[in-house]
């Protein structure tokens, strides 16, 4: 009897044990729910920065933020696109957008976006704009330019390198130097106005210049973004760089002993929080739908530092798998996602402020000397005599002597000119024989 009562309670006892578990167990459960609800809550909510989202929003899941691109903020950057190609970037306000609307932003497939820039300032290094030419730009063969050296001071452009005319003749490259300065043109494009030809140390530019001969007949330049339309090299910004395209306009482009500095303001309107670390030096994406290595982080927080603080960040495009794999990831309960990495590879660029920027649109023009003499060394005044000599012995109409000279612009216009007008090596309209 006593053995009965015993087993009785010890029943109870288990029983009681077990519903209270299972009552603990479920607010456990209800408490986890209610706080994934509130972080959800936080995590869906759209942070998108005034002027960034061209469109109206898709409807969201939990795949899909409904942002139509990834908008970003860099700040004292030095951004690699491949290899030392990219930029120094000040401050740049970009959206990251999918060719195919509804898409993420695939890192990992730079040719399925493009950079689109609303506002800010980049510079390109001497040594980046010599990389861009020896590596991509004359990246085929036969090129005509080889081994270039390229530097920069106030508003001039100088280049050293090997040169084939005909892009073969001779046989071997003959040291040559180029100069010149670089302008905006009416359709956005940078023209490098070339005024200082130099093969084997000889002055040649006045020369062709008198005898109506540009530079197009002698060398060939086969790259998209970037032609040699008469004596000037035309380079297309959306075009000329390595995967991802760019987009936006520019409004200034001058040049300085840091490099080639390039302003956008398409929106400067555009307004982003401050990231979650203090930093001097950052990649912020604040909304949008980025993927990398295959992980797609919806409506993404992501903030990317150096791990070394005393000089800026240093960020590879192409190699960044590498970079993230070597450094570390913090995730916030709010959905901010850190990543601290190592710098990527290349010189510790700093370009010094920018000095005489303003936000209208304007072509840089060179430094104006005293006299007739041009940043080239070649007397100009004496230089238009000879000009105005030699068009005297062309056969023309009475018509075409009143035709002034086309502008580049112009001569730009004349490559898709339809068959039946005809022309000099002067630019004036002639009878065609």
């Amino acid at each position: 009897m006593h053995y009965k009562n015993i087993t009785k309670i010890a029943m109870s006892f288990l029983l009681t044990v077990g519903v209270s578990g299972s009552l603990m167990a479920g607010s456990f459960i209800d408490k986890q729910q209610q706080e994934l609800s509130a972080a959800r809550a936080v995590w869906q909510q759209k942070d998108i920065p005034s002027g960034m989202q061209s469109g109206d929003l898709r409807v969201s899941s939990e795949r899909d933020s409904g942002a139509d691109n990834v908008s970003m903020k860099l700040h004292n950057v030095n951004f690699d696109v491949v290899e030392n190609i990219g930029f120094y970037i000040g401050d740049l306000n970009v959206t990251l957008e999918p060719k195919v609307a509804g898409n993420p932003v695939v890192f990992d497939d730079v040719e399925s976006f493009i950079i689109n820039v609303h506002s800010g300032t980049v510079v390109l290094s001497p040594q980046v704009i010599t990389d861009l030419f020896n590596d991509h730009i004359l990246d085929y063969w036969p090129r005509p330019l080889d081994d270039l050296t390229i530097t920069t001071k106030d508003n001039y452009l100088e280049v050293e390198g090997g040169l084939k005319l005909w892009s073969w003749f001779p046989g071997i490259y003959l040291p040559a130097n180029l100069g010149g300065n670089i302008v905006l043109s009416a359709d956005n494009k940078l023209v490098y106005e070339i005024d200082d030809v130099r093969v084997l140390g000889i002055p040649l530019y006045g020369l062709l210049s008198a005898i109506f001969i540009d530079l197009d007949l002698l060398l060939s330049i086969d790259r998209e973004g970037a032609e040699l339309v008469d004596s000037v090299l035309v380079l297309d910004h959306r075009a000329v760089f390595p995967p991802p395209a760019l987009a936006g306009n520019l409004v200034s482009a001058s040049l300085d002993s840091d490099g080639l500095r390039l302003v956008f303001a398409d929106n400067e309107a555009a307004e982003f929080s401050k990231p979650p670390v203090a930093s001097d030096s950052y990649i912020w994406a604040q909304s949008g739908d980025p993927r990398l290595f295959g992980i797609v982080v919806v409506n993404g927080t992501v903030q990317i530092v150096a791990e070394d603080t005393s000089k800026p960040l240093r960020f590879n495009l192409y190699g960044y798998r590498k970079q993230v794999a070597a450094g570390t990831l913090k995730m916030a309960m709010n959905g901010d996602i850190i990543a601290t990495i190592p710098s990527s590879e290349g010189p510790d660029y700093r370009a010094s402020a920018s000095t005489g920027m303003t936000g209208s649109r304007s072509n840089t023009t060179p430094a104006v000397k005293e006299g007739c003499i041009n940043r080239a060394g070649f007397n100009v005044c004496e230089e238009a005599k000879l000009m105005v000599k030699a068009v005297k012995k062309v056969t023309m109409t009475k018509k075409a002597e009143k035709v002034a000279p086309l502008s580049t612009e112009a001569r730009i216009a004349l490559k898709d000119m339809k068959a039946g007008t005809c022309f000099n090596r002067a630019d004036f309209e002639i009878a065609c024989q």
